[in-house]
């Protein structure tokens, strides 16, 4: 019986996030790590997409303790974060202007200086 959490796609072919798994586990077993460190790993990474930069760190960089591995997990993690705010920023932003645009919103002038006094 395999380790791996299989998450079937079609017809029970392996989808993009255990592909991405499978190959972290052989970079990660490459390196002489164990697989249950693969498999913390993807827990943490969570996306197909930073598994596969995980990977390919691994097999490009080929670290020499677990120490650099984890840190390079962390800015993996960091950058993945980062981007999520943004595009959350960017939602409520979008969901702002959309309110201050609607076509009930009473306008208000405030260019005569008398308004605002």
């Amino acid at each position: 019986m395999s380790n791996t959490a299989h998450t079937p796609g079609a017809a029970g072919a392996p989808d993009e996030r255990e592909l991405a798994y499978r190959a972290l586990v052989r970079a990660t077993r490459g390196l002489g790590l164990p697989q249950e460190f693969a498999y913390v790993m993807s827990g943490e990474l969570k996306s197909a997409k930073a598994m596969r930069q995980m990977t390919a760190y691994l097999m490009s960089a080929r670290p020499g303790s677990v120490e650099e591995v984890v840190d390079e997990m962390l800015a993996i993690v960091q950058s993945r974060n980062t981007w999520i705010e943004h595009q959350m920023r960017e939602q409520s932003n979008a969901r702002i202007t959309a309110w201050y645009n609607r076509p009930d919103r009473p306008h208000e002038d405030f260019d005569d200086p008398e308004d605002i006094l």
